[in-house]
């Protein structure tokens, strides 16, 4: 059942434009191509990514702590264009920068919620551990041990019951 990978260096995106809000919101067409040169650049460095990540170097383009649902929609109407494959990731959606692929790699180096890691990454990890002979809580908290993670949360283990339910 093991599938073999390799772990790789997370690679964030540091090749962005620096993005005005206001600007953005009265369509200056010069901020409007900015944000897709973004938007693509981010996607194309760091795909597959979730949304919520996505959102965050969003954040780092504008300078601000937090998107509104006003900014999140006309990122998402430019998003659109691009029409990037997307899969489900239980609470955000993974943006596939060249369609959806069966991967064999785990992405390390970088810090992200354990939710925020596309399930097919985990699988990878969680198909070893299975191999292993490690199953429920342990095969999970070995599945977090391995990306640096301590304490299986509620969310946690919801995430990575989704994970296994997506194995079969």
């Amino acid at each position: 059942m093991t599938k073999d990978f390799k772990e790789i260096k997370y690679i964030k995106c540091e090749d962005y434009i620096n993005l005005n809000l206001d600007m953005m919101y009265a369509g200056d067409s010069n901020t409007l191509n900015n944000l897709d040169y973004d938007l693509e650049s981010i996607i194309n460095t760091e795909a597959p990514i979730t949304y919520n990540i996505l959102k965050e170097r969003l954040r780092e383009c504008f300078n601000i702590k937090k998107i509104s649902g006003k900014a999140l929609d006309v990122i998402l109407e430019h998003l659109k264009k691009f029409g990037y494959a997307e899969t489900d990731n239980l609470y955000d959606k993974t943006i596939w920068a060249d369609g959806v692929k069966d991967i064999n790699f785990i992405r390390v180096g970088y810090q992200r919620q354990i939710y925020d890691i596309p399930r097919e990454e985990i699988s990878n990890v969680m198909l070893k551990y299975i191999d292993e002979g490690y199953i429920g809580d342990d095969l999970y908290h070995m599945i977090l041990k391995y990306f640096s993670y301590e304490v299986l949360t509620e969310k946690a283990r919801e995430y990575l019951n989704f994970v296994f339910k997506k194995l079969k």
